[in-house]
């Protein structure tokens, strides 16, 4: 055994050798990505098992807090209060736990969103109709970030309110049918339940996007084909298409299970503490004072409910192999005319559905150009004051020093994920060596791991390999901030550069390198005049996910203070003073803070939506903008 072995690695390395002499280039954008990854990803993501390991999971699974399945967990589902001339009905979801629910949470809003997301995406991909295009513009509404502000505008829209009026859900339907109905009807959504339907609202267009760039791969000779068999309606659906746009629908599906489990602004909005997210925000606004070894195994069981989709969908539908068939099918399906039956399903069933999922991003906007927003209809500034939040963003030296770090983050984390993501898209298309397949899934890996995990992940390892020194999170946040910023957002530049590689002839470079040319010529002469396109393309998305990162920024960013406790030195990027913003008590005559943190992210949607547009032009692919 040990002979072939030593065979092998001797027939490996005759085998290499000779390509390394001449053309050493493609080893090192090869194996200098695998190792960075490796060191900078791997490394510190392994010291969670044996810092979870010191945890007493007897202890936690036994205690209530973490988990409970009995009765009591839901026999608040919901409550119904009937009070002279007003019904008052309440959903407050269940309680089985912080792990319970966070897992189960997940589960139910991943399975709303995936049949919402994949159903919308079957009515705007199949059929044509009037006013299609609106109903396309709508669904991309909530793919807009606007931390922890989005989730406020869902709490005063659905959550119980101390206005006698109710939410604004409850002002809308009670001026519509109250004199009908001759009382007073408030519905609300809270605690599990405010922040599933939060998280449904926010997370189901990432199904709808997949789903529909599943939909335009299809080859439409099948649907045609199907069409003139007498296929039609649900069969047609069932029969041909369902299969063939599975992969997306579970792509789709499997991030917005992973973005629920670690989303930290619905809980914290909602004041929930009872789930693993919130548990891991309360960690590091201590400080990392506490109990490490319970955060740990907290981390590890996200880590772990996180990873179980993501294998199964690598191992059992082989998304690369049907993104490959995609390519053979350039005609996209023209379209069926829908009926009236489906005219009056689009009108009254889904309209509604995306204009509330589009409210929260409006209320952003309106939010910020009020005075307040408490009851239910937000307190429109006069017209010579409107910009009044947008005023003080400006003149607050803790946000400018919020609005200078990220710009400064961004700076730094973005000269690294060109040069990395450049050199790991390309190796991934032309590198035919030991490790390219690894290398793509490392690459991919930073999508499916939660920010939390990331987070606590290089807290605990720096903090005990680097203490006193360049990376310790506790003296210099900024400085991991940046190296997660790169590892975790690194895989958009790489995924454009990949497509932008394959989608080149690479017979260019072969005829090149047949005339002596090395690779780093003909990457500079031939590949990046091709692809320079598909490179500003990630980089872009790239910029914007770094600015709007939450988990990573709201934890690490937090060590040493926000804008407001040191607004001179604090470390904290802007989604977290957008968070710390939400704390801060209304001041008598001024405007409410949640309308400033509004302005804020305001400036974030706007710059979002410019650079979405300008990488979709570039890449001519603006639907498959987030996949796995």
């Amino acid at each position: 055994m040990e002979r072939a072995s030593a065979y092998q690695r001797r027939s490996l390395i005759q085998r290499l050798y000779p390509r390394a002499k001449t053309d050493l280039e493609i080893f090192l954008l090869l194996y200098i990505p695998l190792l960075v990854i490796t060191l900078a990803f791997i490394v510190p993501l392994l010291t969670i098992i044996p810092e979870a390991g010191k945890a007493d999971y007897k202890g936690i699974l036994s205690n209530v807090y973490y988990l409970e399945f009995d009765k009591y967990s839901v026999n608040r589902f919901i409550t119904v209060n009937r009070l002279p001339g007003e019904l008052r009905i309440t959903i407050n979801g269940f309680d089985f736990g912080v792990i319970g629910n966070s897992i189960i949470n997940a589960a139910i809003v991943t399975i709303i969103a995936a049949v919402l997301g994949s159903t919308l995406a079957l009515l705007i991909g199949i059929y044509r109709f009037r006013g299609r295009r609106v109903f396309a513009a709508l669904a991309y509404i909530p793919l807009l970030i606007a931390p922890f502000v989005n989730a406020y505008i869902v709490k005063v829209v659905f959550a119980p309110s101390l206005s006698p009026q109710g939410n604004t859900l409850s002002f809308i339907i009670n001026s519509l049918f109250e004199p009908l109905i001759g009382k007073k009807l408030i519905i609300a959504f809270d605690k599990q339940a405010g922040i599933a339907l939060a998280q449904i609202l926010m997370f189901y267009p990432i199904v709808y996007i997949n789903t529909l760039a599943a939909l335009g791969a299809v080859d439409a000779t099948l649907i045609e084909q199907a069409l003139n068999l007498g296929a039609r309606g649900l069969r047609l659906v069932r029969r041909i298409v369902f299969p063939l746009i599975v992969p997306g629908i579970l792509a789709g599906s499997t991030l917005v299970f992973i973005l629920s489990l670690e989303d930290v602004g619905a809980p914290l909005v909602f004041n929930y503490e009872k789930m693993i997210s919130y548990q891991v925000y309360q960690f590091f606004q201590s400080a990392g004072v506490g109990d490490k070894a319970t955060i740990a195994a907290l981390s590890l069981i996200l880590l772990t409910a996180a990873a179980i989709p993501l294998v199964f969908i690598r191992r059992y539908l082989s998304l690369r192999y049907y993104a490959r068939l995609a390519r053979g099918a350039p005609r996209p399906f023209q379209g069926i005319r829908l009926g009236r039956l489906g005219y009056l399903v689009a009108y009254l069933v889904f309209l509604p559905i995306i204009i509330a999922a589009a409210t929260p991003q409006i209320g952003v906007i309106l939010l910020s150009l009020s005075k307040r927003w408490t009851g239910p209809l937000p307190d429109i500034l006069p017209i010579g004051k409107l910009f009044t939040n947008y005023q003080a963003i400006i003149t607050d030296p803790g946000l400018q020093r919020a609005i200078t770090n990220s710009l400064s983050y961004l700076g730094e984390a973005i000269v690294f994920v060109a040069l990395l993501g450049f050199a790991t898209g390309y190796a991934i298309a032309r590198a035919r060596l030991p490790g390219a397949g690894l290398l793509d899934i490392l690459a991919s890996l930073p999508l499916a791991v939660p920010g939390l995990v990331v987070a606590f992940s290089y807290f605990v390892f720096f903090s005990t390999y680097s203490l006193g020194g360049f990376f310790d999170p506790l003296i210099n946040p900024g400085h991991v901030l940046v190296l997660a910023y790169i590892i975790r957002k690194m895989p958009f530049t790489v995924r454009s550069v990949f497509t932008a590689v394959i989608q080149t002839p690479e017979e260019l470079e072969e005829a090149a390198r047949s005339l002596g040319a090395r690779r780093a010529k003909v990457i500079q002469r031939i590949v990046l005049p091709l692809v320079w396109h598909g490179i500003i393309a990630g980089l872009l998305l790239s910029s914007i996910y770094i600015l709007s990162e939450v988990s990573v920024s709201v934890t690490i960013g937090a060590l040493k203070g926000g804008p407001i406790a040191n607004p001179s030195t604090h470390a904290a990027p802007i989604t977290y003073a957008i968070a710390e913003i939400f704390t801060l008590p209304s001041v008598t005559g001024g405007t409410q803070p949640q309308a400033r943190a509004a302005a804020m992210a305001s400036l974030l949607m706007i710059t979002e939506i410019a650079v979405i547009a300008i990488a979709s032009r570039l890449t001519r692919r603006g639907q498959a903008l987030i996949t796995l």
